[in-house]
């Protein structure tokens, strides 16, 4: 049996315009994620961990399984994944919020059009093919500039290592919590106000309840005190499901604010949860997550 060697990796991120993750498979005119799913958390720290290791983009073909991934390498970190999670905080200076939006823009139709639609097009003149080519939609995108992120993945870091074939130390885990830079598709660029590591071990609480600032996942946990809001996303496994997220006064389905304290959940049974309390600015947040386990 395999034992777990759990790592969970935290960051404070400052947003700088905002981001953009959609539904997977959905078409352009779909509404954007308030905050980003678990599947973003995993390929923002993913992602400058490569670089760190020197993983090429092309690591081997992946294994036949049902995640819809690109490649070895992001298969490994979602094989490797306990839970990964997101919430806003609230800024000592100022509390910033997130809102889902639509705007106009033109997309590249030409995948999307079959044979017959796509030759009478490009025989046509470009003022007339241009709708039908390049046609206006409206595209999904979350707006929260300056608002402040905590992110959290906890990670088996054995199997991870194992998975790609190379040592993961302590330090290189720390160095991709400070690296993030974007969350999401195109400039969803955020620079990290603060970052760290550590080796954790499961809560043993008999009363079996914990406090975060991150969303969780419902099948884990159930709500014993504080504001939420329920938000339907993919989880890191790429199944759709309810999370709950903490929230402000106020918030809906298209505009969350940051709660003004954490969460208070209690653990399900079948699941464990893990994680750690980070120092910001003279007060606690609670950065913890619940699997199944």
């Amino acid at each position: 049996m395999h034992t777990k060697h759990p790592v969970f990796l935290y960051s404070i991120l400052m947003v700088h315009w905002g981001y953009i993750v959609r539904q997977p498979g959905a078409t352009a005119a779909q509404a954007a994620y308030i905050l980003p799913p678990p599947t973003t958390i995993v390929g923002a720290y993913g992602n400058p961990l490569a670089r760190l290791l020197g993983i090429p983009d092309y690591i081997g073909p992946r294994e036949k399984t049902n995640l819809p991934v690109q490649n070895k390498y992001m298969d490994c970190l979602v094989r490797a994944t306990l839970a990964a999670g997101a919430g806003l905080i609230p800024s000592p200076r100022l509390s910033v919020g997130a809102v889902t939006y639509e705007e106009p823009s033109r997309i590249m139709g030409t995948p999307y059009k079959g044979g017959g639609d796509y030759q009478k097009a490009v025989k046509q003149p470009i003022y007339v093919s241009a709708t039908t080519l390049l046609p206006v939609q409206a595209v999904g995108a979350t707006s929260a500039p300056g608002a402040l992120l905590a992110t959290g993945w906890l990670v088996d870091a054995d199997m991870l290592a194992s998975c790609i074939g190379k040592r993961i130390s302590l330090e290189d885990f720390e160095a991709a919590a400070w690296s993030v830079y974007r969350l999401g598709s195109r400039e969803g660029l955020v620079h990290t106000v603060k970052a760290g590591v550590v080796e954790t071990k499961d809560l043993d609480r008999p009363e079996g309840w914990f406090k975060s600032i991150l969303y969780q996942d419902r099948f884990c946990v159930n709500i014993r005190r504080g504001k939420f809001a329920k938000v339907t996303m993919i989880g890191y496994d790429y199944k759709e499901r309810e999370f709950f997220v903490p929230c402000g006064e106020a918030s809906g389905i298209n505009i969350l604010l940051p709660p003004t304290r954490s969460v208070t959940y209690r653990i399900l049974p079948g699941c464990k949860a893990s994680g750690t309390r980070v120092e910001l600015a003279g007060s606690r947040i609670d950065f913890y997550l619940a699997y199944r386990g």
